[in-house]
Parts: C-alpha cells; sequence; structure tokens
C-alpha cells in the first residue's frame, strides 16, 4: 500500500461519514419534531435526496457500478424536484391554462408589535 491510497480511501471514508451525518440531521429533527415543523414531506423528500445522492457516491466510486451509481442519481434527482414541489405547491395555481403563482406575504404591515403577549 502506496500512502497516496491510504490518504484517498481516508478521504473517501470521511466525506461518506460527512454525508450521511448530514443525510441523518435532515431528517431526525423532522421525524423527531413533525407535529413542530412546516413542509414535512418536502423536508423528508429532500433528505431521502440526499441519502440516495450519498448511496450514488458509494456506488460510484469504490465499487464501479456506474449503472447502480446513474440510477440512484436519477432517484435523487427525482427525490429533489418532488421535494420542491412540496415547497412550491402552496404557491402556484393552474388556472385553465396559465400557470399563476401567488406571493407568501400579503400585507407586509405589523410585525411583533401586533403578536399580543400571550
Amino acid at each position: 500500500m502506496n500512502p497516496m491510497s491510504d490518504l484517498v480511501s481516508f478521504v473517501f471514508i470521511a466525506q461518506t461519514t460527512m454525508m450521511v451525518i448530514t443525510s441523518a440531521l435532515l431528517v431526525y429533527p423532522v421525524v423527531t419534531y413533525a407535529q413542530n415543523v412546516a413542509h414535512t414531506r418536502g423536508l423528508l423528500l429532500l433528505g431521502g435526496a440526499f441519502l440516495a445522492l450519498t448511496v450514488s457516491y458509494v456506488c460510484a466510486i469504490p465499487l464501479g457500478m456506474s449503472l447502480a451509481s446513474a440510477v440512484l442519481d436519477l432517484v435523487s434527482a427525482a427525490l429533489a424536484a418532488v421535494g420542491l414541489w412540496q415547497f412550491a405547491r402552496p404557491f402556484v395555481r393552474f388556472d385553465g391554462g396559465e400557470v399563476e403563482t401567488t406571493t407568501a406575504v400579503t400585507d407586509s404591515s405589523g410585525g411583533f408589535e401586533n403578536a399580543g403577549d400571550d
């Protein structure tokens, strides 16, 4: 074993570990505190997309499975697209043949002074 292959192995393991930790940090709070999280489904889909991307990375680099990696890339892209749609869906309306978008904030006045003391 030469030192360069040890360095490459270490970097691969470090990157893969960080990607798995990031996936867990994306999904864990959403699952644990689902009642307090807005757009739960969208966040879970984005977390699943990141996890599929991690598995694709592992399939491509050390295992050399290019077909499996390509399929997982496609799955990851589809999960990300559906997850992003979950965020955008409340702001897009299809009326007839036109697509109309709305803004989230309709009244820009107000703030904490209108919140009241609960």
